[in-house]
């Protein structure tokens, strides 16, 4: 549970205080001049009223926002790692990929918020935040607790409570559809009219909760823990670690070397001058490499499917048709790179500079087929787009809250439900 131990001195702020915060983490989110992100670690923020803001990206690890008014806050992507959220009304609120790990809701009204993909799981499981931060040395909170909260019709697809405990929450008619609540206390929960379909429910600890109308299959409920019988049972087994996410497990992957980086790149070259007779093909899936520098490489139709690349050096880098969905690109240094026809769907850009890189199309097949870059769902908040041309590209869904975008060309752009914000 939330750790109620104070670390250090807690800076009380008032009201006001608290409204000049926001206003300029308002500026700063649309890209305007004097805008601040909200940087507030372990203020003591209880009682106060942050009803309607925008706080998208703040940082609040570890704050104290008990008893506030929260009703309708956009809080997408924020940072309330060990917060306590204890008894707050977040009636309404937005919660969209938050990270919530440990943080304490016991009590808390979320009536009707949506918390599609948040992260409130056991807070020792990882030490980063999700914007990649190292977390406060000798700040870990335990399972996030959410005992008695009213989470009900709620959005919390694809949510992960893996090791929470939310004994006698109240779920009902929420969409937990795709949720992780491996190893969960549930007990006495109440899911009537819940949608639990493609819920991991493995260990989740069932018993007492409520589940009339909630709809969820007879092989997942098989895998809970539904009797005292089968709690004692559970107890005696041996526990393996849960591992979730790909980012998760590329923190304990070997970071290759600069030798070998090299000696993939040359196979990689000759895999492309000789049509595929030769060498092989660039595989990055997966890997870790953070801090890489690749300028000016040649990546031309290298996979790169959930790489991580923070802060990597791409400056000038050639990576037509390069696969990167689902790629960590945060804060890389992207000036100028020919990224035509790439994919990087649901790709982590935020803060990166992609400033005159060319993420128009791709003219393929002596120019009879034309290939789009696709940024579907990429988050780029924050990310500088000075004269970035992306033209014809697909940025169905993408956020680019936030960024400076002056002299980037957009025309026949897909821009669907794209999150603008105002030009910097």
């Amino acid at each position: 549970m939330a750790n109620d131990g104070t670390l250090k001195s807690r800076i009380r702020l008032t009201q006001d205080q608290l409204d000049r915060v926001c206003e300029r983490h308002v500026r700063f989110t649309e890209g305007r001049p004097n805008g601040a992100r909200a940087n507030l670690p372990f203020f003591d923020l209880s009682g106060l009223d942050l009803s309607g803001r925008n706080l998208t990206g703040a940082h609040l690890s570890g704050a104290i926002l008990r008893d506030a008014k929260l009703r309708g806050t956009i809080l997408d992507h924020a940072d309330l790692y060990g917060a306590d959220l204890r008894n707050a009304d977040m009636t309404e609120a937005r919660l969209f990929r938050t990270d919530m790990r440990g943080a304490n809701v016991r009590g808390a009204m979320l009536d009707g918020a949506v918390m599609v993909e948040v992260d409130l799981r056991d807070g020792s499981m990882a030490n980063r935040s999700a914007s990649g931060e190292l977390k406060v040395v000798g700040f870990e909170p335990g399972p996030a607790d959410m005992a008695s909260a009213k989470l009900t019709n709620a959005d919390m697809a694809r949510a992960k409570l893996s090791g929470s405990f939310a004994r006698a929450a109240d779920f009902t008619n929420s969409r937990l559809n795709g949720a992780r609540l491996q190893r969960t206390d549930l007990r006495d929960c109440n899911f009537s009219g819940a949608d639990l379909q493609g819920a991991d429910l493995n260990g989740a600890d069932l018993r007492g909760a409520k589940l009339d109308g909630a709809k969820v299959s007879d092989g997942d409920l098989a895998l809970s823990i539904r009797t005292d019988a089968e709690a004692a049972a559970a107890a005696l087994a041996p526990q393996t670690p849960i591992h979730e996410d790909a980012e998760e497990e590329a923190e304990t992957r070997p970071v290759p070397s600069a030798a070998e980086i090299e000696k993939l790149l040359r196979q990689h070259l000759l895999w492309l001058g000789t049509s595929g007779a030769q060498g092989q093909q660039l595989d990055l899936s997966g890997m870790n490499l953070d801090g890489a520098d690749l300028s000016g490489k040649v990546l031309t139709l290298a996979k790169g499917s959930g790489a991580r690349l923070r802060n990597a050096r791409l400056k000038g880098t050639q990576l037509q048709a390069a696969q990167l969905d689902g790629a960590d690109l945060r804060s890389a240094d992207m000036r100028g790179a020919d990224m035509r026809g790439a994919k990087l769907d649901r790709a982590i850009l935020i803060d990166g500079c992609l400033d005159k890189a060319n993420l128009g199309t791709l003219a393929i097949s002596a120019g009879a087929k034309i290939m789009r870059s696709s940024l579907v769902r990429a988050r780029l908040a924050g990310a500088s787009l000075t004269e970035t041309n992306l033209k014809g590209c697909d940025l169905t869904m993408a956020d680019l809250t936030g960024c400076s975008r002056v002299g980037a060309i957009f025309d026949e752009a897909i821009l669907e439900g794209t999150r603008l914000g105002k030009t910097g």
